[in-house]
């Protein structure tokens, strides 16, 4: 039977709530957003959401995502390499901002406000330090 991603989605937030409720300390959930059987972690890239830090996502191309997060834990959403519109606040009660990731296989990212704005920074999967920031660049104004 294929599920689509916003129904295989719906059930990972309905799972992650019921772990939260049971009061598993320090959990990492893990979404897959994409379809068909799971893939290999070289061949996907995964978007990591710390939840003590400050960062709330809120939509994942086009589609909402919000889900309360305990301070001690974290999301990782499993996407495919290619071009992803993020929609992220800085609290839960902000107004969203947009941010452009171009996720390549095998990498971890990491929404970071800097100056108040959203950047996605490339980081080391299991230390989670933050490396290059992958955030594009603004077009240039005409002249």
């Amino acid at each position: 039977m294929l599920v689509s991603s916003s129904v295989r989605f719906s059930w990972a937030l309905a799972l992650l709530l019921a772990g939260m409720v049971a009061g598993c300390p320090g959990p990492t959930f893990v979404v897959q957003q994409y379809g068909g059987p799971v893939r290999a972690q070289e061949t996907i890239a995964t978007l990591r959401i710390n939840a003590s830090e400050p960062v709330h996502l809120v939509t994942l191309d086009g589609e909402d995502v919000r889900v309360p997060l305990e301070a001690d834990s974290r999301l990782h959403i499993e996407l495919l390499p290619g071009k992803h519109r993020l929609g992220v606040a800085s609290g839960a009660n902000e107004a969203a901002q947009d941010v452009l990731l171009t996720a390549e296989a095998g990498k971890v990212y990491r929404v970071v406000f800097v100056d108040a704005s959203p950047h996605v920074f490339e980081v080391n999967r299991s230390s989670d330090a933050a490396g290059t920031d992958v955030t594009p660049s603004p077009p240039a104004p005409e002249p």
